[in-house]
Parts: structure tokens; C-alpha cells; sequence
């Protein structure tokens, strides 16, 4: 079996053992851990669908509801950390949230293509703010998470 932690593997695969140790790291240190190893993300600027709402849209598999609900509190998360890789026009993401009062984290695991991510970047850099979103395929909406630095998402001049 390949390594997915080696420099040869792809990645994705880099990406998610990543989210893997992330997890495992959290766990070992007494934290309850959802981790959302979405099937496509994509980047949503207020000018898509019927409402004014942006960020980056986490499409969960229907295993994931379940943990996520458990998991999610709105407004409860109060410090998030953002790991990312570019690979051409694909950006892989790994972005641990966390509740330090319940102890509780959420991993978000995802690849955005940058080719139709202009508008949400044009979107984010105005407001300063960012979010991400987690549905399921069929539109569930399952939480959202708020961001105050889009900077740490798509950098400075990518």
C-alpha cells in the first residue's frame, strides 16, 4: 500500500492523512471530533442562488449529518485554524474549528477549483469576512461557520 503521507502521493491524499493526524491529535488531547471529508466544495458568492449568502460550501455525505448536528452550535465556535495547499487551480483545504468551552472540533476537509472561485475572493476581500457551509447533497443545510480573515482561505495575491 502507498504512503498517502509521501511527497509523491497526490493532494488530496496528502490532504486527507493531514485531517487524519489533525483529528487524531485533537482526540488524544480529551476533544470530540466530526470530521467533514467533503465530496465537492464549492465557492458560492452572494450572486448564486436565491439568497445573499457566500463562502465556501462543504457537501457532507449523508454519514455526516448525524456527528455534524451533534457537533454544531451556532455561535459556539471561537477559534478556527486554516491549512491549505495550491495545486494549479485547485486549492485543497483542511480547516479545524473549534469550542474551547465543550471542547468540541470540527474538521472540514475539502478541494476548491480557484477558476470559479473569482467572485467569491472579490466577495470576501470587500467584506472581510468568510464562511463556510455544510449541506448535504440534497441541500440540507447542516451550519455554518464564520470567518473574520478570508486572507487565511485564499492568501494575499494567489
Amino acid at each position: 500500500m502507498n504512503d498517502t503521507r509521501s511527497a509523491d502521493a497526490s493532494p488530496w491524499r496528502r490532504t486527507l492523512a493531514a485531517a487524519t493526524d489533525v483529528a487524531d491529535e485533537l482526540r488524544e488531547d480529551g476533544w470530540d471530533v466530526t470530521t467533514v471529508r467533503a465530496g465537492h466544495v464549492a465557492p458560492e458568492s452572494p450572486e448564486h442562488g436565491d439568497s445573499d449568502r457566500y463562502g465556501l460550501v462543504y457537501v457532507a455525505p449523508d454519514s455526516t449529518e448525524e456527528p455534524f448536528r451533534d457537533a454544531f452550535e451556532p455561535g459556539a465556535f471561537d477559534a478556527y485554524e486554516v491549512f491549505r495547499r495550491r495545486d494549479g487551480s485547485d486549492l485543497y483545504l483542511l480547516t479545524r474549528v473549534l469550542d474551547h468551552d465543550r471542547r468540541v472540533a470540527v474538521v472540514l476537509v475539502g478541494a476548491v477549483n480557484l477558476t470559479h472561485a473569482e467572485s467569491l475572493r472579490t466577495t470576501v476581500a470587500e467584506t472581510g469576512e468568510m464562511y463556510s457551509h455544510v449541506q448535504l447533497l440534497d441541500g440540507t443545510h447542516l451550519g455554518t461557520f464564520e470567518h473574520d480573515d478570508p486572507s487565511l482561505f485564499f492568501g494575499g495575491g494567489e
